[in-house]
């Protein structure tokens, strides 16, 4: 996953009962507030409330990067329901802590499904862990929207119930290739990828990025999502004669990518990441002396652009909210998730199924987000399940992450 500075498979095979639902069958008053009575047809929804349910590690070592992300979104749902919730309905985000592992994944999302009886899931995390689930969560008719990571699948072909949050990660690979073709031309490239989807893809956009350029790839290395030190590798890819770097790896294995580059090898190469090491985690974990001039991409502002009115709204709203978590970029995804999510509940209207919400997604026009800005606002219908389909360049700057030049958009929606 990644956003404001964007994050092995079990898959499970279920018989499940369809459920028609038949709202229209059934009049109902609306309540007090103006929400239509809802029926036991619509699971998560009552006259009162409204459950939503996210996957995502809450514990042991991945939660210090990714929780952030469950927090931003909880806390813009206490926000709205401050102001009387959406038509009369509070938002309750029930947590499922799957310790970013597939079986615990199943587990928690079968919990959420079956036992909590969500509405919709939300903002849930992880190439591995998802892919444990999406195929149940389909057959069993959940919403299953804006997902914290970038695999094609998920959009590709297009499902009725599922739709993406960040961009993919073949169209982010294009736009790094991009960058690598205009500003290396010639160059010798070396490829660290994660032995997985998540890497696959990166490398097919970024080898669709530098078409039509002299950027020859040289090497190209790989390791198991569960390494956590990939010195070997990049000891490999300086002995192949690199000239620049591109990696498509999670923080720990970008930080130890540049740890060993800089401060073992002593090896000044350039290196370009994946938009999801372009995070603060990602920064402290290399150290900030050594990621100087590291570029990535965003699709959205950083935490520390508190003059952007987005970010500035954003932290008052964790101050107030976030129950004593910090904001950060993945709170501020998750408030970017959460803000779209209340959006289209909205466009739903009072009398809400499963249906009316996924018509809603699937209508969402020119939608500016609080965030949006600089990539411009949010389209989708129901061939085009991609929320966002650009993004702009970052670069580590005395510690920080700056955005430098014009956006790239493969936008398909207008």
């Amino acid at each position: 996953m990644r956003f404001f500075g964007k994050p092995c498979l079990l898959l499970l095979s279920l018989t499940v009962t369809a459920l028609i639902i038949a709202c229209g069958d059934k009049e109902a008053a609306p309540n007090e507030n103006g929400a239509t009575r809802a029926t036991e047809e619509t699971p998560g929804v009552s006259d009162s409330e409204i459950k939503i349910g996210i996957h995502i590690p809450l514990s042991q070592n991945p939660a210090a990067a990714y929780a952030p992300i469950a927090f931003g979104i909880r806390a813009y749902f206490d926000y709205i329901n401050d102001q009387g919730g959406v038509n009369g309905r509070k938002i309750t985000l029930v947590m499922g802590d799957d310790h970013y592992n597939p079986p615990d994944t199943v587990e928690v999302t079968r919990r959420l499904v079956e036992q909590d009886k969500v509405f919709a899931m939300v903002g849930s995390l992880g190439e591995a862990t998802h892919s444990a689930v999406w195929k149940y969560l389909e057959d069993k008719g959940v919403p299953d929207m804006f997902l914290s990571t970038g695999l094609s699948k998920w959009t590709d072909p297009v499902v009725r119930t599922r739709f993406g949050g960040n961009p993919d990660y073949i169209t982010e690979g294009t736009i790094l290739g991009m960058y690598i073709a205009e500003n290396y031309d010639g160059k010798k490239l070396g490829l660290l990828l994660q032995n997985d989807e998540f890497g696959s893809e990166g490398e097919k956009g970024l080898r669709r990025g530098i078409e039509g350029s002299d950027v020859q790839i040289v090497a190209v290395e790989r390791y198991e999502s569960i390494e956590s030190d990939v010195s070997a590798e990049v000891n490999r890819l300086k002995s192949a004669g690199v000239d620049v770097i591109a990696a498509y790896t999670i923080p720990p294995q970008g930080a130890s990518l540049v740890k060993t580059a800089r401060e073992v090898l002593n090896w000044d190469v350039p290196i370009i990441v994946t938009g999801v090491d372009c995070s603060d985690i990602f920064i402290a974990l290399a150290g900030a002396e050594n990621a100087e001039g590291i570029v990535s991409v965003v699709f959205g502002p950083q935490i520390y652009d508190t003059d952007h009115p987005g970010v500035k709204k954003h932290i008052e709203i964790m101050e107030k909210y976030g129950r004593g978590e910090p904001p950060s970029n993945f709170s501020l995804y998750g408030n970017f998730v959460a803000e779209l999510t209340v959006h289209i509940l909205e466009m739903a209207g009072p009398d809400l199924t499963r249906d009316s919400f996924l018509d809603a997604a699937e209508s969402v026009h020119d939608f500016w987000c609080s965030t949006c800005t600089g990539v411009g606002p949010i389209n989708m219908t129901p061939t085009d399940h991609r929320p966002v389909e650009a993004e702009i360049y970052n670069r580590v700057e005395n510690g920080r992450w700056v955005t430098f030049g014009e956006p790239v958009t493969f936008e398909s929606t207008k």
